[in-house]
């Protein structure tokens, strides 16, 4: 195992250019990888490679995907903690243990409860007004 077959899990899962890989790429900032693209990633990476992901914590490496009006009023996870690196020389090393290789600092995430109770009413309300103007045009 090479740090070359990583550029090559890289490439061919995220279309990541090979000009733009190096040891100490962060996915990230550096090669674009984010939200459900990460998520994948770290699932096709785990199969691959037989990499146990059981204290995997995504909230340290990326964001999630689209829009969270809800984050606006409670901070969403990745939020909560300062952003730790995933690069090529990590995934390597997670290949070649077979378990993930990043200690994270101890932390406490709040509850998404409230995140969630506003991104469901704002999506009913959202749901209502479109209904009304719906039923508006038909009378």
């Amino acid at each position: 195992m090479d740090i070359e077959e990583i550029y090559n899990f890289l490439e061919t899962s995220q279309g990541v250019s090979r000009s733009k890989l190096s040891p100490k790429a962060d996915l990230y900032s550096d090669l674009g990888i984010d939200g459900d693209d990460f998520f994948e990633l770290a699932e096709d990476f785990a199969s691959k490679y037989n990499v146990s992901m059981k204290t995997y914590c995504w909230y340290f490496h990326h964001k999630e995907e689209g829009f969270n009006i809800g984050a606006l009023f409670s901070p969403a996870p990745y939020q909560q903690v300062e952003r730790i690196q995933i690069t090529p020389e990590v995934l390597l090393l997670a290949a070649t243990t077979k378990t993930w290789p990043i200690s994270y600092p101890e932390h406490k995430i709040n509850s998404r409860r409230t995140e969630s109770l506003i991104n469901k009413v704002f999506i009913i309300t959202l749901l209502g007004i479109t209904a009304i103007c719906v039923l508006s045009a038909f009378a």
